[in-house]
């Protein structure tokens, strides 16, 4: 059974909850309250500061601070421990997890949890050797191509397969927290789709559910997208996050969308049987018509509702004797003429 296959709807809605951004209980409560607007899986990000920082290195943000990176990393760290908790709950609620690792040790720690897949940060599409370890699980892969050419994408498909593991999956991805709706640029996602042959699906970094919609309605078959339980919290990736109300419009929109757009097959639906008969139209004699007289055109009114001959038999009706003196108004059947 493929992974997307696993999850009854399309596209598969992730929730990121991210790092411990949070205290342990605000992190199991956004976990639960992910899991009430309706998501098909969680996800969280494993690193270490030592592994995926140099020391030396700062984020300089937009107001022109600067923080060093190893710093920030150590602070946001989630533990074995705080793993142990997140995975607990996450099958106590019945929700599907995965993780983001960003060095071989963190692999090494999600392991033996027995993760359903494994997702990739677009700051590894080039870490060609790291994708490869990852490949060489065999789990299915969730990769983001953000700020990636298409060449890049393509090496790192090639190392992905090359170990035989061909359950791969991409994501379109701008990496801007958030990121404007005009730079979402989603008809990357057909190109991904065209060029690679693989499915694609969106990590939405914007600041409301728009773009999630449109990428739904291309064909998207994952959209993922930043959680928080409130911005007030102002935790690290808020901008970028939905709170629970939004997140909700989003799952909502998204499943409609998916049920919307139908299975393409022109049909009568139940829905509309009834309006076959009262919307449609029938003839009618437009003034009293004796019996044994030619009908002609001017006899003739096409109207509401479809209970008699259809329109579409008007060149058989006209020229043919009227069996019967027929009424003004008359609904007129084939036994009258």
């Amino acid at each position: 059974m493929s992974f997307l296959s696993q999850f009854r709807k399309t596209p598969l809605v992730i929730a990121e909850i991210g790092a411990k951004y949070a205290d342990m209980p605000v992190l199991k409560e956004m976990v639960r309250s992910a899991v009430a607007c309706g998501v098909d899986m969680v996800k969280f990000q494993t690193f270490q500061a030592r592994t995926i920082a140099t020391p030396g290195s700062y984020f300089t943000f937009d107001d022109g601070s600067r923080v060093p990176q190893s710093e920030w990393f150590q602070k946001y760290e989630l533990t074995r421990d705080d793993h142990v908790e997140l995975i607990d709950l996450c099958r106590e609620l019945g929700v599907a997890w995965m993780s983001t690792p960003s060095h071989v040790s963190d692999l090494d720690l999600l392991e033996p949890f027995d993760p359903i897949a494994y997702k990739t940060g677009s700051d590894d599409l080039t870490n060609t050797r790291f994708l490869r370890q990852i490949a060489e699980k065999g789990r299915p892969m969730v990769v983001s191509t953000g700020m990636c050419t298409l060449a890049e994408i393509e090496r790192a498909v090639d190392v992905i397969t090359r170990t035989g593991n061909t359950e791969l999956i991409l994501l379109h991805c701008v990496v801007s927290y958030p990121a404007k709706a005009e730079d979402a640029n989603l008809r990357a996602i057909e190109t991904l789709q065209r060029a690679f042959g693989l499915p694609v699906g969106l990590s939405d970094h914007t600041i409301d559910e728009f773009t999630s919609v449109l990428a739904t309605q291309m064909g998207a078959c994952i959209i993922e997208k930043h959680f928080t339980l409130d911005h007030a919290l102002k935790l690290p990736d808020h901008q970028a996050s939905l709170d629970p109300a939004a997140f909700k419009l989003l799952v909502d929109r998204v499943r409609l969308v998916s049920a919307a757009m139908g299975d393409g097959t022109k049909r009568i639906l139940p829905t509309e049987e009834k309006w076959r008969a009262a919307a449609r139209k029938s003839l009618y004699a437009a003034r009293d018509i004796a019996a044994g007289q030619i009908i002609s055109d001017d006899d003739i009114a096409i109207r509401r509702p479809a209970d008699g001959i259809h329109p579409h038999h008007l060149d058989l009706v006209i020229g043919r004797t009227a069996r019967q003196a027929i009424a003004c108004g008359a609904l007129i059947s084939w036994d009258m003429v």
